[in-house]
């Protein structure tokens, strides 16, 4: 299953069309309320992305490196994609180096010449498509992500538990989303404690226990590593 032909014009010319617009803008992507970097901090809680080889399906601009080298400083390893020319164009300029590879395609027909631990996807979810069904894309992309991670993916999501829709969004049911993604594997984490209206999903490729010690093997192997870029907080004397 893949975006029709229909629905990736019409993605390409949407953004296109805002980028001549706006330029290097939140509002490019759709964004406009100054919300993005909040969404990409809970997409990277999930996992310690040290040394790891990240890909970031929908990536625009490329801007969750800036979380990214916050967080974890230059130690990952980068795939952006994105089905755009003129925002891959942007963000080969904004991040240029070894470290960070952008392509131009669609994810789900793309083949790539090395593994990814950590997939992200942010915001591809959103927009009501005419002829591609939203939740069979849904379903695409997260198997796809799955089977291309050796670690985890995390995505995020418009809520159905809302006051309000607009025509041209699409909104996912929560419970709708676990479900398939318990599908995949039994390590699954669900948060909706960021915004009242979206939400995000983990999952984990390793969801092995011991029966005798039912803890995920990967919960018990997590990197406590101490973080030397963070400083402490002041204590008044």
């Amino acid at each position: 299953m893949t975006m029709s032909e229909g629905d990736q014009r019409a993605t390409i010319d949407r953004y296109a069309t805002r980028y001549r617009e706006h330029g290097y803008s939140p509002r490019t992507l759709g964004w406009d309320k100054g919300n993005q970097e909040v969404r990409f901090d809970v997409l990277t809680s999930g996992c310690d992305l040290r040394g790891l080889a990240v890909l970031d399906v929908g990536c625009g601009f490329g801007d969750l490196n800036l979380v990214l080298e916050r967080k974890f400083g230059p130690t990952y390893q980068y795939t952006g994609v994105d089905l755009v020319p003129e925002l891959i164009q942007k963000a080969r300029q904004r991040w240029p180096g070894e470290r960070h590879q952008f392509i131009v395609g669609d994810f789900l027909s793309l083949e790539f010449e090395h593994d990814h631990d950590y997939v992200i996807a942010s915001g591809i979810f959103n927009h009501r498509f005419v002829s591609t069904n939203n939740r069979d894309f849904v379903i695409a992309t997260m198997t796809r992500a799955f089977e291309l991670c050796r670690v985890g993916l995390a995505m995020d999501f418009l809520s159905d538990k809302v006051d309000y829709r607009h025509e041209h969004t699409f909104h996912s049911a929560p419970e709708d989303v676990l479900e398939f993604a318990f599908g995949l594997t039994r390590n699954v984490a669900l948060r909706n404690d960021y915004m009242p209206f979206e939400f995000s999903v983990f999952l984990r490729k390793d969801d092995s226990f011991d029966p005798d010690d039912p803890v995920f093997n990967a919960h018990k192997n997590a990197r406590l590593v101490p973080r030397n870029d963070v400083a402490s907080p002041e204590v008044p004397r």
